[in-house]
């Protein structure tokens, strides 16, 4: 959703705001983006005339006014005519285009509280929108695995948010997890290696460097992600997502009698959740 040069927003993303299509983080970002950059406020302000083209006789009496002023006040700094449009509609376009930057500012004020204000709250909202595998990172709400053809892409700007993850300074743990949720596993396992190593590192840094492991499939990462798993349940025994996904690990390996019995030990600790009814299934599916 991004133009070639990785800068500007592309119609689409623009359409799309304006039709309030956008999720929550990638309108924070545009708008962001929107307040910054003059091409983009301007091709916003003409797609605000081609999504509502309408003017009433007297609308284009008063635009025709507005034209003559402009012509006044801005000779030669006027933006360029659109080819097919009247010069009142190229007018109110420039015009719009200024009355953005302001319009904008307001309402990201009005909205902000609504928006993410962390790199966290950025990660756990794409976590509310998809589930990317079958193994669980920390703090992440359930979503059932939907098995799709095709592409699985979640329709989500990507590049656009990795600049709203800069601006709100995740730090490496937050970072490793925006990767994973791309399946970037090379980026993703680079950035939690270096959270593991930082002070301070808790369970649910583990838990999830050991997700990056066991996602990305092969035979030298797999050992690792069930020593990360165990280890983030030493520090904490009561780690749901690690004790899950520690039972997935044994699955993988085709240890299915430590599968079996790790699946007993996460229910003990989660009876009752959705995860809890997934790994219930699981456990039926090994004892058959």
């Amino acid at each position: 959703m991004i133009r070639d040069h990785g800068e500007c927003l592309t119609d689409e993303t623009l359409t799309e705001y304006l039709e309030g299509g956008l999720d929550p983080a990638v309108k924070g970002a545009s708008e962001v983006h929107l307040v910054a950059c003059e091409e983009c406020r301007n091709q916003l302000a003409f797609f605000m005339h081609v999504l509502q083209p309408e003017v009433t006789p007297e609308e284009a009496s008063a635009l025709q006014d507005i034209v003559a002023e402009w012509d006044k006040k801005t000779a030669d700094k006027r933006v360029p005519e659109r080819r097919g449009f009247p010069s009142f509609l190229a007018a109110l376009t420039a015009i719009a285009a200024v009355l953005v930057i302001g319009l904008f500012s307001a309402w990201i004020v009005r909205q902000r509280s609504a928006e993410p204000n962390s790199a966290h709250e950025v990660v756990q909202l794409l976590l509310t929108q998809t589930r990317p595998f079958e193994s669980r990172m920390a703090a992440q709400p359930y979503r059932p695995i939907v098995q799709t053809r095709g592409s699985d892409d979640p329709g989500v700007s990507y590049p656009l948010l990795a600049g709203e993850m800069t601006r709100l300074s995740a730090n490496s743990h937050e970072m490793g997890r925006f990767y994973l949720l791309q399946k970037e596993f090379a980026r993703a396992i680079s950035y939690l290696e270096i959270a593991e190593r930082e002070t301070g590192a808790g369970a649910a840094v583990h838990n999830d460097l050991g997700v990056a492991y066991l996602e990305r499939g092969d035979r030298s990462n797999l050992e690792k992600a069930g020593d990360e798993f165990l280890h983030a349940l030493h520090q904490d025994k009561s780690f749901a997502a690690a004790a899950f996904n520690l039972a997935l690990f044994y699955e993988h390996t085709n240890a299915t009698a430590q599968a079996e019995a790790q699946w007993k030990r996460y229910l003990e600790l989660d009876p009752k959740s959705d995860w809890a009814a997934e790994a219930r299934g699981r456990l039926q599916g090994l004892s058959r």
